[in-house]
């Protein structure tokens, strides 16, 4: 689902039964205006799962990289988080395909965590860090 978090659930509520059976990855941030804030307590991939086809799988992944720094093709860490191991998995091989590394963050539940990371990116992009920024973890 790649459109902006005002537009991600009609999207959803518009595809309906066509998304049944699939993978939704949702990339969506839900800020504010200005980016200062999370305008939801609930996750925007929470709220397309609640929008879905029951047979649908929603996987939070790529809203804590900026586009522009995906883009130019340098190896990032990417957090995902979904309910479904078979979906979570064929993200994994996606994203890996595109030279990330996949880290999983949890049950969907932890989506509303990658989405505050989101935000922590941007004020870190807003307060000196620049937009070039990235985060990514270290694995021992």
């Amino acid at each position: 689902m790649a459109v902006t978090y005002s537009g991600v659930v009609d999207a959803d509520a518009n595809h309906g039964d066509g998304l049944a059976g699939k993978i939704l990855v949702d990339i969506s941030n839900p800020f504010n205006d200005d980016a200062s804030g999370l305008v939801s307590t609930s996750s925007a991939a929470q709220q397309i799962a609640a929008a879905a086809p029951g047979s649908a799988d929603v996987v939070k992944a790529l809203n804590t990289v900026f586009g522009h720094v995906l883009a130019k093709g340098t190896p990032l860490d990417a957090f995902i988080a979904g309910d479904s191991a078979d979906a979570k998995s064929v993200v994994t091989a996606f994203l890996q395909s595109l030279e990330l590394r996949p880290l999983g963050a949890a049950g969907l539940q932890a989506a509303s965590i990658l989405e505050s990371t989101g935000l922590l990116l941007m004020g870190l992009a807003r307060n000196g860090a620049g937009f070039d920024v990235a985060l990514g973890a270290e694995v021992r």
